[in-house]
């Protein structure tokens, strides 16, 4: 059922089992289960069915470090949510992403890959891929393999699953329902308060109550509510906010290779590998490029090493060997001072602090990015696949590029999952 607070509507018994707070993916996804579990759910979405200024400009704030995007353009905040715009490229984590404990306790997950596993089909099925991910190892002693990703239509929630809630007598979905607030008795959150955009506020009652507002949002929500009420609903002492991270994105440079490693191919180093170099994974892509692209790789390859330009200039004559974009996204470490954090001075349409977000990429970060593509390239060295041509930023250990890709809008941390109260916040 559907109930829009703009227009005061509201069930006549606001009281439920579950109240989800953002229907984005994991908010849609998880009232799905529920409602199908037996449970009486509340789906509240600040937003409302489509892209609205008034409810968008929530989300602005400003990053405080690397160059990284304005913080109202990487996410959207209505029914949906960034599943709206994101592209559908997919693939699940790897069993070396859970163990990273020859790092340092700060990257300890309590739990393994094979926790996950059981889930993966369903996930799947949900986002509309193949289970199935084809990964291959190339090179055993160095540790290289190529790697698969799927993709998506890209599913997009709000068409995929509006239908099917706004029917489902179980999940009430609520728009224009903004969280400002708990209520409550002595230390239990008993009902979740939420304001429309006139600013009238009502309660929403519930046993349990989920944050789905994503890796932003959860952070600035749970900081409102220790700054309003102290340790009332939680341990203040927890590290909410810290921690965040994303997935930096950028060309690292050009290639000329063989065919049969081009054509927007993706390959990584294996969790043995990464180990012994004590860094962090990375996606590495060959990206085709035109016959233009291979001509001045080429001629610039001349100049340097003639008699190997000689011998690629020959297959590239029989279109056996081609020019290629060499990116890469990669994993970023959890560092404490990475943080979502509140504004001191600016305060958004319903008096809470909007975010400040701390982000700097550290030497880890670079470390990883600079050992998988010498890596990478001495496999292409070793196996006469092709040659890499850096950009000089890498290179020369010089500044990241404050223009281009920067990142994956993929927001995490923040809430971490773990065992110690000193790094997790969940």
């Amino acid at each position: 059922m559907l109930f829009d607070l703009d227009k005061a509507e509201i069930a006549s018994d606001p009281s439920y089992d579950i109240c989800i707070v953002g229907a984005g993916a994991a908010g849609i996804a998880l009232a799905r289960k529920l409602a199908q579990g037996g449970k009486r759910v509340a789906l509240c979405e600040g937003g409302t069915l489509e892209w609205t200024e008034d409810s968008q400009e929530l989300y602005a704030g400003q990053v405080i470090g690397d160059s990284y995007f304005d913080l109202d353009a990487c996410r959207l905040r209505f029914f949906g949510g960034s599943t709206n715009h994101w592209g559908g490229m997919a693939r699940p984590l790897d069993a070396a992403d859970f163990d990273r404990s020859y790092l340092g306790d700060d990257l300890v997950w309590p739990i393994d890959r094979a926790a996950l596993d059981p889930y993966l089909a369903e996930a799947c099925d949900i986002i509309e891929i193949d289970p199935d991910f084809a990964d291959r190892l190339v090179d055993p002693a160095l540790g290289v393999k190529r790697i698969e990703f799927k993709f998506s239509p890209p599913v997009n929630f709000a068409e995929k699953y509006f239908a099917e809630i706004a029917a489902s007598p179980d999940i009430h979905l609520y728009l224009a329902a903004n969280f400002v607030d708990f209520a409550g008795d002595g230390p239990a959150a008993t009902a979740a308060v939420f304001a429309n955009y006139a600013g009238d506020r009502v309660a929403i009652g519930a046993r349990a109550f989920v944050f789905a507002m994503g890796g932003i949002e959860n952070s600035r929500m749970l900081l409102w509510l220790k700054a309003q009420h102290g340790g009332r609903f939680f341990d203040p002492r927890l590290p909410i906010g810290r921690y965040w991270m994303e997935h930096p994105h950028f060309v690292l440079g050009q290639a000329l290779v063989q065919t049969d490693v081009s054509t927007s191919q993706y390959f990584a180093l294996t969790g043995e590998t990464q180990r012994s170099h004590g860094i962090l994974n990375s996606g590495l892509e060959m990206d085709l490029q035109g016959h233009d692209t291979t001509r001045r790789l080429l001629n610039e390859l001349l100049c340097i090493a003639p008699e190997l330009g000689e011998k690629l200039a020959a297959l590239a004559d029989r279109d056996l060997v081609c020019g290629v974009r060499f990116r890469s996204a990669w994993e970023q470490a959890p560092h404490r001072d990475n943080r979502v954090a509140l504004a001191p001075q600016s305060r958004d349409r319903f008096g809470l602090p909007s975010v400040e977000l701390h982000w700097t990429k550290r030497a880890l970060d670079r470390r990883t990015i600079e050992t998988s593509c010498a890596v990478f390239n001495q496999w292409l060295l070793d196996s006469d696949l092709g040659r890499l041509r850096l950009d000089p930023w890498l290179l020369d250990n010089g500044a990241y590029p404050e223009t281009g890709e920067l990142a994956g809008n993929h927001h995490m941390g923040g809430t971490r999952m773990g065992t110690r109260r000193e790094t997790s916040v969940v």
